[in-house]
């Protein structure tokens, strides 16, 4: 979405869990397009309304992927589930916040450390977050590895 739509400068601006929905064959949509009025034409040089909303979009997804991870549901747009798991990994409990669903499930504890630190560094607000373009190379790397270790240990 934001690789299509950057050069048009048309962030989502409302992305959250319940803004996702799911077809039939379980491909997800985003809905509620909360599209983000930006003026290219704004005489404020340090107003960088483009980059912002974009911004907005990384926190959120960061916020989303905290959702999935610990099967808790967001409350004040994220930042109480955004400071307990922020907090639970100083404390170096990281395994507390991982929903115990997705344990019991067999969910890998490696992968789901990883996806962590793609949320942690999404909703950092004292470094810069990373651009979507970014985070979708983080995971497409965490799931190409997998797929690599999953085929050399077929037998």
């Amino acid at each position: 979405m934001h690789h299509e739509l950057k050069s048009d400068e048309i962030p989502h601006g409302n992305l959250k869990s319940s803004n996702i929905l799911f077809k039939d064959d379980m491909e997800p949509c985003l809905s509620e397009y909360g599209l983000m009025p930006i003026n290219p034409h704004d005489p404020d040089p340090t107003n960088d309304q483009t980059t912002t909303p974009f911004k907005a979009d990384v926190h959120a997804f960061g916020v989303i992927l905290l959702e999935l991870l610990t099967g808790k549901p967001v409350q004040d747009n994220g930042s109480g589930l955004s400071k307990w798991v922020t907090s639970i990994v100083k404390e170096e409990w990281t395994i507390e916040v991982f929903d115990k669903a997705l344990i019991v499930e067999g969910a890998s504890e490696e992968r789901m450390v990883v996806l962590l630190q793609v949320a942690l560094r999404c909703i950092n607000s004292t470094s810069t977050p990373p651009t979507i373009a970014e985070v979708f190379a983080m995971i497409s790397s965490l799931k190409e590895e997998e797929e690599r270790s999953m085929t050399s240990s077929d037998p």
